[in-house]
């Protein structure tokens, strides 16, 4: 099975969703909560190839952002993002059935482009998939989509609600034009990769001991590796920044200075970092296996 399906051509339209109240926000980002389970986790090149070896996978470009698409008993369907911040009422037609049990689906919203692209299914009528194989997982969302969807174009107000076109990871030679980011889909996983490919230019840097910061860059990319003894553990304290966009990834700063990026790894401490503002005072360490700093407490 290629999990693949044709594309509709763009036919760029007024979209407009109702944001929902927060009472209903707060609904369904609990029930999410509950899943106890993240989308997705950055990963460097490095990171990236090493887990791509021996196993299958796929991959999408990104677009908008990624979220959650849930469907409960008695309740609107809402898409959420995966950061909670934000959340829409989808207007969308679908069989009685799925308002029975709860239903997750994982999909990405561009409001410019007013589309909702459908990308995984973790929970289908109360029944949970999240351990199933993704191939599996691909072949329940689009039965879904084919027999319990039916399109309506004046209840979506112009929103254009579409499985994703994923390709096989080989694929990815042949393209013209790289994508900024690669999000890359595990046979065996349900929590997907977010790989920067995108680098910015090679620098040069004088070691000096008191050097001028170098000039933060657009996208996260992991800092360099700071020199410390090879016996000792690499931990010190920053000040971690929400990324606006990627979740659990945090800018770092020291002494004033951006020092790059951190991810977090602890869905524990993530729930716990949501909850304490724009600037924090965290505990960072270096880890090897990521080529990054990681933020493993605060202060």
């Amino acid at each position: 099975m290629e999990p693949s399906l044709r594309s509709s051509s763009y036919r760029p339209t007024e979209c407009k969703l109702k944001r929902t109240d927060p009472a209903l926000h707060e609904t369904i980002q609990r029930f999410v909560e509950s899943l106890d389970m993240r989308i997705s986790q950055y990963a460097d090149i490095n990171y990236a190839a090493k887990k791509f070896q021996g196993k299958r996978w796929y991959w999408l470009s990104q677009i908008g952002r990624s979220g959650y698409l849930v469907f409960l008993p008695k309740t609107p369907i809402v898409w959420i993002d995966e950061q909670f911040k934000q959340s829409y009422k989808i207007q969308m037609r679908v069989s009685s059935t799925m308002y029975e049990k709860p239903s997750v689906l994982i999909a990405s919203l561009n409001l410019g482009d007013g589309l909702l692209r459908l990308e995984d299914a973790w929970f289908l009528s109360g029944k949970n998939l999240v351990n199933s194989p993704f191939t599996q997982r691909w072949d329940n969302l689009l039965e879904t989509y084919s027999l319990l969807y039916k399109h309506d174009s004046a209840l979506q107000q112009g929103l254009r609600i579409e499985p994703a076109v994923y390709e096989s990871l080989e694929s990815i030679k042949n393209i013209q034009k790289m994508p900024n980011v690669l999000i890359a889909q595990g046979e065996d996983d349900a929590r997907r990769l977010r790989v920067q490919l995108i680098q910015p230019q090679p620098h040069t840097q004088v070691p000096q001991p008191r050097a001028e910061p170098q000039v933060s860059k657009p996208a996260p990319r992991p800092p360099p590796r700071p020199e410390t003894q090879a016996s000792r553990p690499v931990q010190s304290e920053a000040f971690a920044i929400p990324h606006p966009e990627y979740p659990d990834t945090y800018e770092l700063v020291i002494d004033g200075v951006k020092k790059g990026f951190a991810a977090v790894q602890d869905l524990d401490l993530s729930k716990r970092l949501k909850l304490c503002g724009n600037k924090i005072r965290v505990k960072i360490e270096w880890n090897s296996e990521f080529s990054m700093y990681e933020i493993n407490d605060t202060y």
